[in-house]
């Protein structure tokens, strides 16, 4: 079993208060019947075996099941000292390679304060906010796995396009592209506008088979151009959510002539709406994926379009 480690690259680090004490929270980890409703499990997802040895140079082993694909994490644990410590190797692979995490777990009043580390592998480092956010929804989930109330539920999605980062950028930040494709699969976009800066909004509306009209809006809180934007998600009208806002992040990454995208959607009240609207993005990414393609298609020399 080899552990490949990114060194070079500074640990991810994700912290979580817990109202419970440390001991609860530790066990939580080990427990079979629990870690099946959390660790690793995502909105809609189906736990379909875990399987926990839990000593040292003991492991686990967890599937799950996301629509047709089975999700697997296997790892060994290197240190269980109850309650404070677990140190454990992390693969999606029996055969690896593997990561390393540690899971820090002080008392907090009557409370406790966890404090998870995971030394990335080198080919993850570029996924590094999928796997924050990946890590910050199973925190959340174990606080709903131990009865107290958490911060909603996230949405993560990954999707390549064959278009240069640009092209999908735009298609992100210009009215006149969002127009052409932000709504799920039956749907009509009715309008979209933005304002590009920090602080200003966008808002959208659209219209679904049955004449349903749903309208959407949010404020942008960060935009690195080309590579990431955030924003807050709300529904104005016919929303699917309670007024407060939810929170958009959507990175890009160059692969060669193709652009790898993360999406997370956080905030999300319930897991029922977490997987309707991972049923609506999916939708509306094969939307963006046509009009991208479409505009490649256009081009007279793609190689050239990242470069404008």
């Amino acid at each position: 079993m080899g552990l490949a480690t990114n060194l070079a690259h500074a640990p991810l680090v994700v912290s979580r208060r817990f109202a419970a004490p440390p001991a609860l929270v530790f066990d939580a980890w080990l427990d079979p019947k629990a870690v099946g409703r959390w660790l690793f499990s995502t909105p809609g997802g189906v736990s379909a075996h875990v399987e926990i040895d839990a000593c040292v140079g003991g492991g686990f082993a967890i599937h799950e099941r996301r629509d047709q694909f089975l999700a697997t994490h296997f790892g060994k644990y290197l240190e269980l000292v109850r309650p404070h410590r677990i140190v454990f190797t992390f693969g999606n692979s029996k055969d690896g390679p593997f990561s390393l995490v540690t899971v820090q777990i002080e008392a907090d009043g009557a409370g406790s304060l966890l404090t998870l580390t995971h030394h990335l592998l080198p080919d993850w480092t570029a996924m590094d906010a999928s796997v924050r956010a990946g890590w910050q929804s199973a925190l959340e989930g174990l606080a709903r796995a131990i009865g107290e109330e958490s911060q909603g539920h996230t949405l993560i999605m990954h999707r390549t396009f064959q278009a240069p980062r640009i092209l999908v950028w735009k298609a992100w930040t210009e009215a006149d592209h969002l127009h052409r494709w932000l709504c799920p699969s039956g749907f009509t976009v009715l309008f979209a506008e933005n304002d590009l800066r920090v602080g200003g909004v966008w808002r959208s509306g659209m219209r679904s088979p049955d004449g349903e009209e749903f309208i959407h809006c949010g404020e942008y809180l960060v935009i690195e151009t080309p590579s990431r934007l955030v924003f807050t998600h709300r529904w104005e009208r016919n929303r699917l959510e309670p007024v407060a806002n939810t929170k958009i992040t959507v990175i890009l990454n160059e692969n060669g002539a193709a652009t790898q995208m993360i999406f997370i959607h956080a905030g999300l009240a319930t897991e029922e709406s977490a997987c309707s609207h991972r049923q609506g993005w999916t939708g509306a990414f094969e939307n963006l994926a046509r009009i991208t393609s479409e505009a490649v298609s256009h081009l007279p020399d793609s190689r050239q379009a990242g470069e404008r």
